[in-house]
């Protein structure tokens, strides 16, 4: 098998790992659920952690997937031959099953074996003290001298993914393409991976996993020895396809021809090798911005979006120099779609706001690029009219990119064009820190996750058996005091946790809330004040309020049935929610999260720009008119694959498992049922709800009485949010808004139906007095600026100084009477001072033939702004400040006085 399409690949490796009992994994979200350790999938193995690490038993010991992955680790090396944002990692798992002897012989037999590999081609590294795995590929037939031992700082250790994780030593396989002209290692025979000259490229790597690594860097063993394999799916096709690079292969081939035809010029790395790398990393982002954006994420300022946004951004300024002018991320997009569309098909169900997503962004992109490159110039121009070091800072260089996305390749190459240098290792190390700030690798709360780990690490096993009741009896089988200790009884008054071996209570889980209530034995009662799921035991948290809980007695789980049936009404109405926003304004509307309680629901969800109020009424009449027609729900237990092939929506992009629950509401009435997948429900057709989720819901919409939104707000690029109430609580609302506004009808002595109209025509009263009053203060400023310009400007060296503490009402009134002494004075400084709402504020203005001389607004700001214990800054020509003691003003005002006359007699 020589030169398998990429997607022949991905088939022949799952069928080859499939054919010695590995259970087929579908891919999971590039946003990881339930880990807030990382902002993306950034390997194969991300979905598996909680198998590793012993929290979760896991579907299969063996497991193997075609994951998508993402990651700006090397983003400034993307456009190279080899390097990649977004790619797809082939992996193989083992958890505590097989490991290294089973590993080595199956990466060997598949590479060397099916994909027909020459074994001379193939290099082997190991951890540096690993004899095992250097033996087990020596007896595959390599020799010691292309086995080589790399420590972890050469690449073979690896992990953890994130600040803490699990981990281990690594074993590498890398293709020798052949000696590289120009490499004086490969002219000596002594060339080797580690040497970087582009002849070696590492296409296998088998992570022995069995180490968990804590946010301090202690690691200590995992609970089973495990086996993660890697290999990237593009690069093994290149080796395969006889491929130059990686965007050469099969797939990506066709987005490189639609960048060239929106170019208008061919792909030639020999001839022209700065123009094809720019291709290239058009190629690379716009792929991944169909796949981030398909999985919800949206441009923004922070986080996901942030990173989706600088994505984005490079693409356009690559575009950019290869003479792009002109919007032409959408189309190169659209082809990313087709290529990626046979084996993610929900990429090409989103197209259409794939593009318009992008088309947006690239769009505003470009008024933001040609300001950056105006700012760029008025950096240029500050740094000769000041101390004339002819250099743009590193700080000013970052500020240009984080600010206003001018990328730093643009920045030297209009600086150099100047004769400008740039401070290269001032910028690397700003982007240092901001990489530490949105690579989103948050270690995990270490009491919590301590706790969690230990509640996991005591091995009990616990069944939920409260779906359809609120009381069971089971025994207690673990119990633990309030520092998470083992103990064999809890006396009344201790707090502590309690594990039973069935129990009535849900945990906390898919944003729904753990049930609260009470647990009776014969000798005590424990009050349960929360319920959380660790590893595969139902812990109860809460206290001993009478008697004594001990170890092994029969025990009752009795859970508040009031508050378990608002949740579920208020978990029901979350997914009629979500059905009815998919419906109303796009299949790209995506969970983003939630929280489901006994008071309120709130829905998190993917939507670039805020429903219309017509929208909104639309939902909510359409939620309502679900809850009227009192649909029975359905709940079947069935494989994974199934449920999908249903068209069920997996909440929060839930971890894969064998057998999964599906919850549907399609259209029967009356009580629903619980189905298995032998006996499934009769309408596996269209539904308005059907979806992945373990939580508890209404026998049937009906019982949710009403939904009332009480808001719809943003918070962040791309997402939205919803909070509603149901149930009495919806009732409740409805009655306190009915009472406000008969309030108001009787303040303003107007029948209900006539408060808009009044409402109306109060705002216009107050428009125009607020008018008046504007009036009023334009002509006070008038007065006072002829009066300050008139009599107390001082001329030095030319230039009028003006000086003066004023009583204004605002910000802007100050500005604008600065505007106007400038105005009229011709070339001038002014420094006007004032307390606003209590707090002094400062202003300076300056004509632009001073700022030229060398007196600045914005460093006389900061000079005067010290006096009244703030800060401030701005333009040359305009800036102001704010502090916080006002009795400094005069103060503040002659130190700005006296810089400013330093500063022009100087001039």
């Amino acid at each position: 098998m020589k030169s398998p399409t990429v997607h022949e690949l991905r088939t022949t490796f799952l069928q080859f790992f499939e054919e010695r009992g590995h259970r087929r994994i579908p891919s999971s979200s590039l946003v990881p659920h339930g880990d807030p350790t990382l902002l993306f999938t950034t390997a194969g193995m991300v979905q598996f952690k909680p198998y590793f690490m012993g929290l979760e038993a896991p579907p299969a010991r063996r497991m193997t997937s075609v994951q998508k992955c993402f990651r700006t680790t090397d983003i400034e090396s993307v456009g190279d031959e080899s390097h990649l944002t977004f790619f797809e990692m082939l992996g193989n798992f083992s958890i505590g099953e097989y490991f290294k002897p089973e590993a080595v012989e199956w990466a060997w037999a598949f590479l060397t074996g099916l994909l027909e590999i020459p074994p001379e081609r193939l290099w082997a590294t190991v951890y540096i003290d690993d004899e095992e795995t250097f033996a087990l590929w020596r007896a595959r037939g390599l020799p010691p001298e292309r086995i080589l031992r790399y420590t972890a700082e050469q690449g073979n250790f690896w992990g953890p993914p994130g600040d803490s994780g699990p981990c281990g030593p690594c074993s590498e396989l890398h293709y020798d393409f052949g000696p590289r002209p120009g490499c004086d290692p490969c002219a000596r025979g002594a060339c080797h991976p580690d040497v970087g000259c582009g002849r070696f490229l590492e296409i296998w790597n088998l992570v022995f996993m069995s180490l968990y690594q804590d946010a301090d860097g202690a690691r200590a063993p995992l609970p089973a020895r495990n086996v993660d394999t890697g290999a990237g799916l593009e690069r093994v096709a290149w080796v395969l396809q006889g491929a130059r690079s990686v965007y050469e292969t099969d797939e990506l081939r066709g987005v490189l021809a639609r960048v060239e035809q929106v170019s208008g010029r061919r792909y030639d790395p020999d001839g022209a090798p700065e123009v094809a790398r720019a291709q290239r990393a058009i190629v690379d982002h716009a792929r991944a911005i169909a796949l981030l954006v398909a999985d919800g994420v949206l441009p923004g300022n922070e986080g996901r979006g942030y990173v989706l946004r600088r994505v984005l951004r490079r693409a356009v300024y690559c575009g950019h120099t290869i003479g792009l002018r002109e919007p032409f991320l959408e189309r190169v997009i659209d082809a990313a779609i087709d290529a990626a569309v046979r084996w993610y098909a929900a990429v090409g169900e989103q197209r259409a706001f794939i593009l318009r997503t992008a088309a947006q962004e690239e769009s505003r992109f470009q008024s933001t690029l040609a300001r950056g490159l105006e700012l760029l110039e008025q950096v240029i121009e500050h740094e000769a009219t000041g101390h004339g070091v002819r250099r743009i800072t590193g700080r000013e260089m970052f500020a240009l990119y984080d600010t206003h996305g001018l990328p730093p390749e643009l920045t030297r190459e209009v600086a150099a064009a100047r004769g400008y240098g740039v401070d290269d290792a001032g910028f690397e190390a700003e982007m240092a820190a901001q990489r530490a700030r949105s690579s989103g690798e948050a270690a995990t709360g270490s009491a919590d996750g301590e706790r969690e780990r230990r509640h996991a690490a005591l091995g009990a096993e616990s069944e939920f058996v409260g779906y359809e009741a609120t009381e069971a009896r089971s025994t207690v089988i673990a119990l633990l005091d309030a520092s998470s200790e083992r103990a064999s009884r809890l006396a009344a008054g201790t707090e502590g946790a309690l594990v039973l071996a069935a129990t009535a209570f849900y945990p906390e889980g898919g944003g729904q809330v753990g049930d609260r209530g009470e647990i009776v034995t014969p000798s005590g009662r424990f009050r349960v004040d929360d319920t959380q799921r660790h590893g595969e035991a139902i812990v109860h948290l809460g206290a001993v309020v009478e008697g004594a809980i001990a170890l092994g007695e029969a025990a009752e789980s009795r859970v508040d049935p009031e508050r378990r049936a608002l949740t579920a009404s208020n978990h029901t109405a979350t997914h009629l929610l979500h059905a009815a926003l998919r419906q109303l304004l796009g299949s790209h509307v995506r969970q983003a999260g939630s929280y489901v309680g006994p008071d309120r629901l709130r829905f998190d969800y993917t939507h670039p720009q805020a429903p219309t109020a017509e929208e909104l009424r639309a939902i909510h009449r359409l939620v309502n008119a679900r809850i009227r027609d009192d649909i029975a729900r359905e709940t079947l237990e069935l494989p994974y694959e199934q449920a999908i092939e249903r068209g069920a929506i997996a909440f929060f992009e839930d971890r894969y498992a064998p057998q999964v629950r599906m919850v549907e509401y399609c259209g029967s009435r009356g009580h629903g049922h619980e189905h298995s997948a032998s006996h499934p429900a009769q309408h596996a057709g269209a539904c308005f709800s059907r979806e992945l989720c373990g939580g508890t819901h209404l026998h049937s919409t009906g019982q949710a009485g009403s939904l009332q939104i009480v808001s719809d707000s943003s918070i962040g690029a791309g997402l939205r949010r919803i909070e509603a109430v149901t149930g009495p609580a919806a009732e409740h609302y409805v009655e306190e808004r009915l009472e406000i506004v008969g309030d108001l009808a009787r303040r303003f002595k107007v029948p209900v139906e006539q408060l808009p109209a009044r409402v109306a025509a109060l705002e216009e009263q107050l428009a125009q007095e607020r008018a008046r009053l504007a009036a009023s203060e334009r002509r006070a400023s008038a007065d006072l600026a002829t009066e300050l310009w008139s009599r107390g400007a001082e001329e030095i060296a030319g230039v009028q100084l003006v000086v003066a503490h004023v009583a204004v009402a605002s910000v802007e009134a100050l500005r604008s009477l600065a505007d106007r002494i400038r105005q009229n004075l011709g070339s001038a400084v002014v420094v006007l001072g004032a307390e606003i709402d209590g707090r002094p504020q400062l202003l300076v203005a300056a004509t632009d033939d001073v700022v030229k001389r060398g007196v600045r607004a914005d460093e006389l700001v900061r000079i005067a702004a010290k006096e009244i214990g703030g800060s401030g800054g701005g333009r040359p020509q305009l800036a102001q400040a704010g502090g916080r003691d006002a009795s400094r003003l005069d103060a503040a005002l002659d130190a700005a006085r006296a810089a400013a006359r330093e500063r022009l007699a100087g001039a």
